[in-house]
């Protein structure tokens, strides 16, 4: 049932786009999605009637579910919900409508090889104009093996943009030289990041207590920005990526920049929350990797703030047989890093020699950090999806009453 289900919605979705002619910008990579998704819709809203995916809503499901305009909640096991999904791609797929979105940014992802070869199969020819590629990491090694795998599931989109769209990657995190060679021909390439050599890049960073201010250069001069509550150069990324779609397609970049001053950090994005004994935590709870969770920790070490700096570290899922390497190293690097306290959770991170204490119940490991947090204390919590991690941020935050509000996977669906 469920494969005629999707066989369904992709036949529809195609349909729906072919009726409703919307311009599409995709975005995937191993790390910084979703945020990157969020970032280009706040710089390029005001372009007219641009619609996003909304939550993580980036698979086979997940895309119906955006191209249908659906805000209820995921269908689920309820019936009457699928109904309406697929009614409403039917409309959408009979009656051309003047309201339909005339951009959808759609984040896309990959858990296994064809992924999105089975997502582009959703797009009519022509109608891609963006292909954003955030980065290519070894996440999801069970599922793909080599990192060589993971290129050619990330790098699919790139064959389906359209003669005058746009490739835009993250120089810092892609083999860019690699990918302008293969797509020179498919379509215009730019790169954003940290380097230099980038077309749009970010320097200068200067953490404050509003967030982080930096600069960024453009072919059409340098800006400064401030990005609310942000501590780590790498919360940048999205909002480069943001300007580069904005420059493409000929947004006034101050607009942009203004429209990108409401984004602020995700929930279990890196975000800053208020912790008990006047602590501060570092959420980082969404999902985790080798390279995120590398980033994380050397974004504690680097917040210029007194205080101990407390990592608490779930399993990273999904690595296969390098799962015991990738965490090991973690471990060392955490170490290295001078992290004061280093705290695991899970069986994986069993492994990890370095740790201080380790834990399998989110109620024991909430209550060995509310024994030992003393003012200025700051504590990065992270871990894959499945580890459950806001857990622990939410027994430890001042004001539990916001966890609706602040962190992830606070719907009942997941209660």
């Amino acid at each position: 049932m469920k494969s005629l289900i999707q066989k369904l919605l992709k036949k529809l979705t195609y349909k729906v786009l072919a009726k409703q002619k919307p311009n599409i910008i995709t975005i995937t990579g191993s790390v910084g999605k979703t945020s990157t998704k969020e970032g280009i819709y706040f710089a390029i809203k005001n372009l007219g009637n641009v619609r996003r995916s909304l939550k993580n809503y980036n698979n086979e499901l997940g895309v119906p579910f955006t191209v249908a305009l659906w805000q209820g909640k995921a269908p689920g096991k309820n019936p009457v919900r699928w109904l309406l999904v697929i009614g409403r791609l039917i409309y959408y797929a009979v009656f051309k409508n003047d309201k339909y979105p005339n951009w959808l940014v759609l984040e896309i992802g990959a858990d296994k090889p064809g992924d999105l070869q089975y997502l582009m199969e959703m797009i009519p020819s022509g109608f891609l104009k963006i292909a954003v590629l955030t980065a290519v990491f070894g996440v999801h090694l069970e599922f793909f093996q080599t990192l060589e795998a993971i290129y050619q599931e990330k790098t699919v989109p790139f064959r389906y943009v359209d003669s005058n769209g746009l490739i835009l990657i993250n120089v810092d995190n892609c083999d860019s030289e690699r990918i302008k060679e293969e797509f020179r021909h498919k379509a215009r390439i730019v790169c954003y990041g940290f380097e230099k050599e980038a077309d749009i890049f970010a320097y200068n960073f200067k953490a404050g207590e509003n967030g982080l201010h930096f600069k960024i250069k453009t072919p059409k001069g340098h800006f400064d920005f401030l990005l609310k509550e942000a501590i780590s150069a790498y919360q940048c990324y999205p909002i480069l990526a943001a300007i580069a779609v904005a420059l493409h397609l000929d947004i006034d970049i101050e607009k942009a920049l203004d429209g990108l001053k409401e984004k602020l950090p995700m929930p279990g994005r890196m975000r800053l929350i208020e912790g008990i004994n006047n602590s501060l935590i570092i959420d980082d709870t969404y999902n985790s990797s080798p390279q995120a969770a590398t980033y994380a920790l050397k974004a504690l070490r680097d917040l210029a703030k007194p205080g101990r700096k407390i990592a608490v570290l779930g399993d990273m899922l999904e690595l296969g047989n390098e799962s015991f390497k990738f965490h090991q190293e973690i471990g060392v690097l955490a170490k290295d890093l001078g992290i004061d306290i280093f705290i695991t959770f899970g069986k994986e991170t069993k492994a990890i020699k370095e740790k201080t204490a380790h834990f399998y119940d989110h109620q024991q490991a909430s209550n060995y950090l509310k024994n030992i947090l003393k003012p200025g204390d700051i504590i990065l919590v992270k871990g894959s999806q499945g580890m459950r991690m806001e857990k622990i941020v939410k027994a430890i935050m001042a004001h539990p009453e916001k966890a609706g509000e602040l962190l992830v996977r606070q719907t009942p669906e997941w209660q």
